[in-house]
This record gives C-alpha cells, sequence and structure tokens, in this order.
C-alpha cells in the first residue's frame, strides 16, 4: 500500500505524462496540417496540386526519381503524409515536454530556443545532402517559410496550453539585474 505522499506523486506524474502526450499530439497534429496546407495552396496556385507530397513521397519510398517525371499518385501521397503526421507527431511530442519543462524551471527557454535553431540548421543540412534536387523544385523559401508557419503555430499552441511560461521567463530576466 502506498502512503498518500505516495499517491500524490504518482497522480502528479500520471497528470504531467498524459499532459505531455496530449499536448505533444495535438502540437505535432497542428505543424504537420499547416505544412501540409501551406504547400497545398502552393501546389494549387501552381496549377498542381498535391505534387509536394507525391514529389516528396515518390522520393522517399521509390528509388530517386526525375522531378520532371512525378505525377500525383493517390498511394504515395497518402504514404508520405503519414509519415510526415509522424514525423511531426514525435516533433510534438518533443516540443510538448521542453513546454512542460520550461513552465516548471524557466531556463529550459533558452535550451529550446537553441535547439530550435540546431534542429533547422540540421533539416537543411539533412536537405541539402538528400535532396538537392528536390530543394531546387521545391525552393528554399517555400520549406523556410513552411517551417516557421509550423514553428509559430506550435509555439502558439503551447503557449496557450502554458501561460504562465513566458512569465517565468521574465523572472530570469529580473533575477538577473
Amino acid at each position: 500500500m502506498g502512503t498518500a505522499e505516495t499517491i500524490g506523486t504518482r497522480t502528479e506524474t500520471r497528470s504531467l505524462t498524459s499532459q505531455i502526450l496530449e499536448d505533444g499530439f495535438f502540437c505535432g497534429m497542428l505543424g504537420a496540417a499547416v505544412v501540409a496546407l501551406w504547400y497545398l495552396v502552393l501546389d494549387t496556385l501552381a496549377g498542381r496540386p498535391l505534387y509536394t507530397p507525391s514529389l516528396l513521397g515518390s522520393f522517399l519510398f521509390k528509388s530517386p526519381v526525375d522531378v520532371a517525371t512525378v505525377t500525383v499518385q493517390p498511394a504515395i501521397v497518402a504514404w508520405y503524409t503519414a509519415v510526415h503526421f509522424l514525423a511531426f507527431l514525435g516533433v510534438g511530442m518533443v516540443a510538448a515536454w521542453l513546454a512542460a519543462q520550461f513552465a516548471r524551471f524557466p531556463a529550459v527557454g533558452v535550451a529550446m530556443l537553441f535547439l530550435f535553431v540546431i534542429f533547422e540548421t540540421a533539416f537543411f543540412i539533412f536537405a541539402l545532402t538528400v535532396g538537392k534536387h528536390l530543394l531546387g523544385t521545391l525552393g528554399m523559401w517555400t520549406i523556410a517559410v513552411a517551417n516557421l508557419l509550423a514553428a509559430a503555430a506550435m509555439a502558439l499552441f503551447l503557449h496557450y496550453r502554458h501561460p504562465s511560461a513566458i512569465g517565468n521567463l521574465n523572472q530570469i530576466w529580473e533575477d538577473q539585474e
């Protein structure tokens, strides 16, 4: 039998864990949806809806392809979309965990900023090494805007879920003065 203190700690841990899982799920899905919508709009304006997920899916699931021969294939779009959402789910979980830590330990905010910069840099290095011709087709600016839109949407969601976190960050600056 556990004491009241032990049971209270387990409940607090369980609720923190469930909050992180819930926040991570919605944060990741929001980020993925923003990027998907961004490319759907760009592709539609270019007169080729769903071209980007088809291009990336063809590159991911087939041998490297000539970008001029890519056609929209619903199965490839669906599989790529699933991978895209799963990847963002992972990013959302990490972001939610960091946000929960940031709410409790304001110094984590600085680490979050550095991790964001490192993640973006690593993403562009990976993209340059794996698919230079894909970046030329998509355009670096579209990728940068997609990443910034997703990051902003995810950050706003996490700020909504942890409104006291920014106040805690202000406390760090005031303590330093």
